[in-house]
């Protein structure tokens, strides 16, 4: 009996010892990877701290994310992500791919768009080299640190979810461009802060974090490195409007990781469901994106805008959608009649009104009289067939009321305007 008692307190000590080593471990860990992310803020106070030109600070900066690189890869204890080796290369091969997905969709809508513009980076060979000194470590640094954060967190805390959404907005404060800050005037330029910088930079926090759960750092790195580098060695780059900048911008991140954690799911088997099923769904989310995005921004043949006055009220209201058919043809203007809805643009102003009078001078040129509805007098103006953008074919009622929220706070021109 007593040997019996003996050998079970030699048991519950052996356990104890084991969970606090174990608890020692995961501490040593989640003290690293604190002192990592200490480490990546104080980047920031060591450049104010020095005073130095900007080439100067650039180099300091990057020897600086270099030194971070070095103790991560040689110094640190490591941890490893969920997926094992082969799950790995099959994550790296998804966002090699997801990279050049992304790529495409932007450089065809400013193509579609005709928004494209030259790269403001130096493109001689001493440039691009520069570029991809000064600016590649931070990138790798971040991800490293993100890769051993997330890890960490999700190992090593009782309360992972929670702990990984935390560092998720952490990551994406790291990431916003705060000069912008300087140039919101107005609540519609916060609400495109928001919406164009914002947004996407926490959903693509969202993708690193999870393409670092599941793959580690090596993925991540191919997919954000392959479009850094693009932007650094190609002459130019789409310069899209804001809406499909923050469209394709959030939404893009979201699909990808969803495919990247069903993979994870599907290569662990830890859940039934055909891999090519899976690809599907991926490949229809993203058209969905990508048809989306195109026809906010009036790649098709017709498009949404918001209405933001009541001059056109009772048929239409403020907050309401419309759908516009462009006329792209000389007799498609010729087919207009009075009393066709109008979307036309008199100096920086894009109105819809209703046409009251069609006028031809003796050379068969045609111009337009309009009025709102609900105005009393016609409008001032004379409008063109190159002022034209389209006839109105559909109303949407209230879809575009966030929009008009945006807008009331600035002073509205009369006449009905769209965006």
């Amino acid at each position: 009996m007593m040997e019996m008692t003996k050998t079970n307190s030699s048991k519950i000590i052996t356990r104890i010892k084991r969970k606090y080593t174990k608890e020692q471990k995961g501490d040593k860990y989640l003290y690293t990877g604190l002192l990592l992310n200490l480490l990546l803020l104080g980047e920031r106070l060591l450049i104010k701290l020095i005073p130095s030109s900007f080439s100067v600070s650039v180099y300091i900066s990057s020897l600086y994310y270099s030194m971070i690189i070095f103790l991560l890869m040689f110094f640190l204890p490591s941890i490893h992500p969920l997926g094992k080796n082969k799950i790995r290369s099959h994550i790296t091969g998804l966002c090699i791919a997801g990279s050049f997905i992304y790529l495409a969709i932007n450089y065809g809508a400013g193509l579609i768009l005709k928004n494209i513009a030259s790269s403001p980076y130096d493109l001689s060979i001493r440039g691009i080299i520069t570029n991809l000194l000064t600016r590649l470590p931070e990138t790798i640094a971040l991800i490293l640190v993100t890769s051993y954060s997330i890890n960490t967190v999700y190992k090593k805390t009782r309360y992972p979810i929670f702990w990984m959404v935390v560092f998720v907005l952490y990551l994406s404060v790291l990431q916003v461009n705060y000069t912008k800050l300087s140039i919101i005037k107005s609540f519609k330029d916060l609400f495109i802060f928001l919406a164009q910088d914002i947004l996407p930079k926490i959903s693509l926090s969202v993708l690193m974090t999870v393409i670092c759960l599941v793959g580690g750092s090596i993925p991540c790195i191919c997919y954000i490195g392959i479009i850094r580098i693009f932007q650094f060695i190609f002459p130019f780059l789409p310069s899209l409007p804001w809406v499909a900048e923050s469209v394709i911008g959030f939404a893009y991140p979201v699909i990808l990781s969803m495919l990247i954690w069903e993979e994870y799911k599907i290569l662990s088997h830890l859940i039934p469901t055909a891999q090519k099923e899976n690809i599907f769904s991926f490949s229809a989310w993203l058209i969905f994106l990508v048809a989306f995005s195109w026809f906010v921004v009036g790649v098709f043949p017709i498009y949404p805008s918001v209405i933001l006055t009541g001059s056109m009220e009772p048929v239409i209201y403020p907050g309401d959608v419309i759908l516009i058919k462009k006329l792209t043809k000389e007799e498609e203007v010729y087919k207009l009649k009075e009393g066709d809805i109008i979307t036309f643009k008199i100096e920086d102003i894009t109105i819809t009104h209703r046409i009251k009078e069609i006028k031809s001078d003796e050379a068969g040129n045609l111009s337009f009289v309009t009025k709102g509805d609900n105005n009393d007098t016609e409008d001032s103006w004379i409008v063109l067939p190159n002022d034209l953008r389209g006839t109105v074919r559909n109303v949407v009622p209230k879809v575009g009321l966030p929009v008009l929220l945006i807008h009331s706070v600035n002073n509205i021109p009369e006449g009905v305007i769209g965006y």
